[in-house]
């Protein structure tokens, strides 16, 4: 996005983040003679000049904007491509033009009409179009990754979770060219600010047509779009290629080592801060500690568990109590495949557990109450965290403070296991593997809290606990019904309740439809919950589907977490906005100086 605020719009900005929100690193410029005796003194070497360089743990699992649907796709995506609008600062309804000049709603035809920017050139050579912004979202719809992102598109343009059901034309009408503009014709006005919010996120990127369809990709025909419709993972050639019009271009993607983004220098708006975004993969934490200790990286993602190692630190800026919008839960697969290599014996024998094991409710109310949320909260996430009443956290339009939750208490859960299954789960018990995303700490401490638990209950309930890679490992394996249970995390693709229904409830859901999780009768009520008009019966409606989550407890929350972020003293310029994928925050806004 091009850097639109005036700089007296960005003092005022700063001023107001350094008082309301966090404390910036590096204010104030010192002598040169000063900094070299602080550097030496603080230990914190200024390193890499002229290049951002975080690390993290998490590979990005695509970088095609029609399927990317994870933090770690989102952050390198924003690197490389734009979107017609975006966030303001640390607003969430407020929005600043980047490749839309300008945008107008017509409330009696329901549409949202963008002036597309003109002299933008994309990465490859090709000039933006308003058919580029057209395909792009034609593409998103057509292709209908499974799990992906487009659920968010067919909502508010056609009131469908998916392609299926639908015709080429319900798609083509929704999307059109008209001179230097593009109309979306939305099919409520429920979805008016939504459909803004739902523009700022990855899938809503621009993608030259033109190259894409020289490189295969769907041809922009009707007849076409049967061979691009839910292909296989993997077979899009924007799955690992990049073509945007972003301050940076993809230079390099060493599959789970790193990715390197370089200035594109025909950028349209402002240019780049850094000649180079580096990002690093790194599960182990010591090595992540180490490198921010020693200057190599600016930026670390450190995980709650670790934030008191890097307490008091001189030179170290800490960025606190920043409110994630958010959730980890654990979700229970009600039909694993019986080809699954993690449910042992695959009978309920003591030895594995069938493939309808979480279709009991009992066994998953036993979970449930299995898990020490406290001790969770308190030791795991070292006290930066709270626990959610239900999918929807604090800080969403819709969440209910009052709503029902699950605390630890093993003798319900021993009450619900003796009648799962007729009593065979208490006789027999069980012995499967559940899942995380490997790196992530703070999901390890989550599984061995259960897994101790279980086992105190009963020596019978043996739950082994294993990591995997998150793009090529976990994700793949709750597409195919072969996980378990997992512990796992959602974050906002815009701050409103339904967001967060829809992916843990909804049977087109990112979480739900792998779960095998929902019903007709439950999508309706979703959908008169985001239509209804009365604010007052829209809560009660939103009240009600947080209490149907409970009640049938397809997962269980456990954290909506109070983050930290840790930069080097060389970096200025973050502000919070949740709403941003990946933690290192707006990195075109940022700077690094010795100063």
């Amino acid at each position: 996005m091009s850097k639109r605020l005036s700089k007296l719009g960005w003092i005022v900005l700063v001023a107001l983040l350094c008082l309301s929100l966090i404390a910036l690193p590096g204010c104030g410029g010192t002598p040169a003679e000063q900094e070299e005796e602080e550097e030496e003194e603080e230990g914190i070497p200024y390193k890499n000049d002229g290049m951002f360089v975080e690390m993290t743990y998490g590979d990005p699992e695509t970088l095609d904007p029609a399927a990317a649907y994870d933090n770690a796709s989102g952050e390198e995506l924003s690197y490389v491509y734009e979107s017609l609008l975006f966030y303001d600062g640390t607003e969430s309804a407020k929005f600043v033009p980047v490749l839309a000049e300008s945008w107008t709603w017509n409330d009696a035809a329901l549409t949202w009409t963008f002036k597309i920017r003109k002299g933008v050139t994309f990465h490859e050579g090709g000039t933006l179009t308003p058919e580029d912004v057209e395909y792009s979202f034609e593409r998103t719809m057509i292709y209908d990754r499974l799990g992906g992102p487009a659920w968010m598109l067919f909502e508010p343009l056609l009131l469908a979770g998916e392609y299926a059901g639908l015709a080429f034309a319900d798609v083509d009408a929704a999307v059109e060219v008209s001179g230097d503009n593009v109309v979306f014709k939305l099919a409520d006005a429920g979805y008016k600010l939504i459909f803004l919010q739902t523009l700022c996120g990855s899938w809503g990127n621009i993608i030259d047509k033109e190259w894409c369809v020289e490189k295969g990709e769907w041809d922009g025909t009707a007849a076409d779009a049967p061979n691009h419709y839910q292909v296989e993972d993997g077979t899009t050639y924007l799955w690992l290629h990049t073509n945007g019009t972003g301050p940076w271009k993809l230079n390099l993607w060493d599959r789970g080592v790193q990715l390197k983004n370089e200035k594109f220098a025909g950028y349209w708006g402002d240019p780049a801060p850094f000649d180079w975004v580096i990002t690093q993969i790194v599960t182990e934490w010591t090595t992540r500690k180490q490198a921010l200790l020693a200057g190599d990286v600016d930026f670390a993602l450190v995980d709650a568990l670790y934030y008191s190692e890097l307490d008091d630190i001189a030179g170290l800026p800490v960025i606190r109590d920043l409110p994630e919008l958010t959730v980890t839960g654990f979700f229970m697969v009600l039909n694993i495949s019986q080809t699954s290599p993690y449910i042992g014996s695959g009978k309920l024998d003591g030895n594995g557990i069938p493939g309808n094991f979480f279709a009991d409710k009992d066994v998953r109310k036993g979970f449930a109450y299995a898990f020490d949320y406290d001790t969770f909260i308190t030791q795991v996430m070292t006290g930066n965290a709270r626990q959610p009443e239900s999918p929807v956290v604090k800080g969403l339009y819709g969440y209910n403070p009052n709503a029902s939750k699950y605390t630890l208490d093993l003798e319900k859960a021993k009450t619900h296991f003796q009648a799962a299954f007729g009593g065979q789960v208490w006789e027999k018990g069980f012995k499967f593997i559940i899942l995380y995303n490997a790196g992530n700490t703070v999901r390890k401490g989550a599984c061995e809290i259960l897994q101790r638990n279980l086992l105190a209950i009963s020596p019978k309930f043996q739950v082994a606990i294993q990591p995997l890679a998150w793009g090529t490992g976990i994700l793949p394996l709750i597409k195919t019904h072969d996980a378990t249970a997992y512990c796992i995390g959602w974050g906002a693709d815009y701050p409103h309740a339904h967001n967060f229904i829809v992916p843990f409830m909804a049977t087109y859901g990112t979480y739900a439809k792998y779960q095998s999780y929902g019903y007709p009768e439950l999508d309706a009520k979703i959908s008169a919950a985001l239509l209804e008009t009365d604010p007052a019966k829209q809560l009660e409606k939103y009240y009600e589907l947080q209490q149907i989550f409970y009640d049938d407890v397809p997962g269980f929350m456990i954290s909506q977490p109070l983050s930290r972020r840790y930069f080097t003293k060389y970096i200025d310029g973050f502000y919070f906005n949740p709403m941003i994928s990946g933690q290192s925050g707006p990195v075109y806004y940022m700077s690094k100086s010795q100063s």
